[in-house]
């Protein structure tokens, strides 16, 4: 709620639960988490969390009840303890250990007993995908004579008993004599062999694939059902704000121009120059006085430089479309005071901030016992703002009047209202141009809902092919893709990828789509594509692990060089390329 909506946001909703709570329709434990900072919120399992999880494992158990004989459950404490005997709790680090030891990133320290430890710096198992098969192996090898050995250690002082005879038969006593599991094949054999089936293990995880799923829509008439198939999104089509639209054409570049239409100036280059000149001079009265203005016209070798042309003082700048955001209350930002459109309520906000010495909280809090006027005169108090929003939008809506008739404009065009941030992208399509230049196109999950019920193909195979564009692949979040490694040498396309036998070359140098993002740099903006590696659980963006535990590509031409694969539910390459 603070970083939202500042510490007026924050008062309002702490009053809120405040009186929610005295007037009884929120309990205690309900309050008490309201108030609680994210901070504060446990990371650990919860009752509930418990609960479920219980609910799950019988259920699981029912499951496999319908395919086998016999099913046993058995819990952690007796995997831990025979994952421990057979040497295998170590595996994991050691298949990550050259990685992090090439960086740096290992130490070695001493345990109580003395033994001096190698290990990695902040790194735990759960760390790679594979531990989950690391535990699965040794299920598979955990016999019921074991489980019931652990469940019943006090009868085995009864030399007639059977726990005294599975003693005997399946744990031996190490060089310490510390009763240990025997492994299943002598140990030094047993951790070579799982260490090659984790090296040759990849990972799968689900791409989203599904855009919209037909449901049949049931309602009631006079005869009975009706039924109709439909069309059902799977995922948001749209952000939640409704925004309106305001055109600029042109503007003068004075000392008047206000940070909202430097916002929406269409030149890039000259935005950036006119912001870098305000930062410059301290504000946007003496950075575009006329005197300063005039001047900057004759500095060609800055002109050069930028390879802009910088309007004098009596030229028109273009300045682009914009949408705007009705918000309902003053936010506690400085930001939002600078981003409202009308230049009277801005200014009167600004006034009152100042006033208060830039205290936000004090200045506009308390609002209906110390309002903000707008004409004090006539009672008219401002109590909620228009600031800019977003640069792109879609419409939901044309304009219609009150019989619901559409209204045209002067052209005899309609008019588009209601406009909408479409959201979530979908997926880049990528192409190579009629002269060998890789180009991008991302689909946003609203554009990509639409072809769906046109009939239309989600990826548009065909896009500008008149122009000599060559459809190339395209980029889902959790699809896979094989990148050449110049330290090792290795290159995708001279490798069989669909032979298991390379797996574990391939392994290092798979990596799944994370996101795809527009990253500014300056007076440019550049798309930012991030794949993590497929044993991966975290999102860790150390900059040490670039190009190891996850890459940024910020430029087409590596796509040249990158390989599309298809990994099925139990982690086998199934195809290469676009599928």
């Amino acid at each position: 709620m603070h970083t939202k909506q500042g510490d007026i946001g924050l008062e309002e909703y702490l009053n809120r639960i405040e009186e929610l709570f005295k007037t009884g329709k929120i309990s205690k434990t309900k309050y008490n988490k309201l108030k609680m900072k994210g901070a504060d919120i446990p990371n650990d399992f919860i009752a509930r969390d418990l609960r479920d999880t219980q609910y799950i494992a019988k259920k699981a158990k029912n499951i496999l009840e319908e395919l086998v004989r016999e099913v046993v459950s058995t819990t952690g404490s007796i995997t831990d303890r025979l994952r421990e005997d057979w040497q295998l709790i170590d595996v994991m680090q050691e298949l990550n250990w050259d990685k992090y030891d090439k960086l740096g990133m290992t130490e070695t320290i001493e345990n109580r007993e003395g033994h001096k430890l190698k290990r990695i710096i902040d790194w735990t198992k759960r760390n790679d995908h594979r531990h989950h098969a690391m535990d699965a192996l040794t299920i598979a090898f955990t016999k019921r004579s074991l489980i019931q050995y652990l469940n019943n250690l006090n009868a085995r002082s009864d030399k007639a008993g059977s726990i005294y005879g599975i003693e005997a038969n399946e744990l031996y006593r190490d060089d310490k004599g510390k009763l240990k599991f025997k492994p299943p094949m002598p140990l030094n054999d047993f951790r070579a062999q799982a260490k090659k089936h984790l090296e040759n293990t990849l990972v799968s995880i689900k791409a989203k694939n599904k855009v919209s799923t037909i449901n049949i829509n049931t309602t009631k008439k006079k005869n009975g059902l009706n039924k109709k198939k439909q069309l059902t999104p799977r995922g948001q089509l749209h952000q939640e704000t409704v925004y309106g639209k305001i055109d600029w054409s042109r503007i003068k570049l004075t000392d008047k121009i206000s940070k909202i239409e430097i916002q929406a100036i269409k030149d890039q280059r000259l935005k950036y120059f006119i912001e870098n000149q305000i930062k410059k001079h301290g504000s946007i009265k003496n950075a575009f006085s006329k005197e300063n203005l005039t001047t900057l016209r004759f500095k060609d070798k800055l002109i050069t430089e930028l390879t802009i042309n910088i309007p004098c003082y009596t030229q028109k700048i273009d300045i682009q479309k914009f949408f705007t955001d009705n918000k309902k209350s003053i936010s506690a930002r400085e930001s939002a005071i600078e981003s409202i459109i009308d230049a009277g309520v801005r200014k009167i906000l600004n006034d009152r901030y100042l006033e208060n010495l830039k205290d936000f909280k004090k200045a506009f809090s308390n609002l209906d016992e110390n309002p903000i006027w707008l004409n004090k005169e006539k009672g008219i108090a401002i109590k909620r703002v228009t600031i800019t929003g977003i640069s792109n939008a879609v419409a939901l809506h044309d304009k219609k009047d009150k019989e619901g008739n559409l209204i045209l404009d002067k052209d005899g065009k309609t008019q588009p209202v209601d406009f909408v941030n479409t959201g979530n992208n979908h997926h880049v399509a990528i192409y190579k141009d009629e002269n060998g230049t890789l180009q991008e196109n991302v689909i946003p999950f609203f554009v990509a809902t639409e072809r769906v019920s046109q009939g239309l193909p989600i990826i548009d195979k065909i896009y500008k092919n008149e122009e000599g564009w060559e459809f190339l692949f395209s980029m889902k979040q959790n699809e896979y893709f094989v990148f050449p490694n110049e330290r090792t040498g290795f290159n995708p396309s001279e490798i069989d990828l669909l032979n298991p036998d390379n797996y574990q070359a391939i392994s290092p140098n798979l990596f799944r789509v994370q996101k795809f993002s527009k990253v500014f740099y300056g007076n440019s903006a550049v798309r930012d594509y991030v794949f993590r590696h497929h044993l991966e659980t975290t999102l860790n963006d150390n900059k040490n692990l670039k190009d190891i535990t996850y890459k940024s590509i910020k430029s087409l031409p590596i796509f040249n060089e990158i390989v599309k694969v298809r990994i099925n539910h139990i982690g086998q390459i199934v195809s290469v390329g676009e599928y």
